[in-house]
């Protein structure tokens, strides 16, 4: 009697197991690019690219190229395309960025350096809509953005991201 009893309870183990497996949650946030390459002071420079679309979690992943002055181009996670270009400004860290995207929406922030020699910078800026425009860029980035499962959480992130003085 007791066999079969440890029987049944054993058999019961892998199906609880399953069930709390399969309840546990878990969070796959965006994963930024990682086939950039960088080339410091050259055009060719490449830095991973995020951006907060808004404050209803539409967010941005591409690539930006260039040293002082370049392009970006990405998807954003609601299955429109984003491009636009950027311009860094004299000395100081300051550089501005300019945004379309193929649903008609359009931005512009102004942005600062962290770590000029990795490309690490973030921004704040507004869109078209009159929502923000939150970016970050550079090879440093992810380490600021990454939440405790190590993924970026950009619903989260982009919820509050607040908009700028005008």
């Amino acid at each position: 009697m007791l066999i079969m009893f440890i029987q049944r309870f054993l058999s019961a183990i892998p199906l609880v197991t399953a069930i709390i497996v399969v309840a546990a949650p878990a969070y796959s946030g965006p994963k930024l690019p990682t086939d950039c390459v960088p080339d410091q002071s050259n055009s060719a420079n490449c830095v991973p690219i995020l951006a907060c679309l808004g404050q209803d979690g539409i967010y941005f992943i591409g690539r930006a190229i260039g040293w002082s002055s370049g392009t970006f181009a990405g998807q954003s996670s609601a299955n429109f395309a984003c491009f636009g270009e950027w311009l860094s400004k004299g000395s100081f860290g300051l550089g501005e960025a300019n945004i379309t995207c193929d649903n008609a929406l359009t931005g512009r922030a102004f942005f600062t350096y962290q770590h000029p020699e990795t490309g690490t910078a973030t921004g704040l800026g507004v869109l078209s809509d009159g929502e923000p425009f939150r970016v970050w860029t550079g090879f440093n980035v992810e380490q600021f953005l990454r939440n405790e499962y190590g993924d970026i959480n950009t619903t989260e992130m982009c919820k509050t991201a607040s908009k700028p003085v005008s």
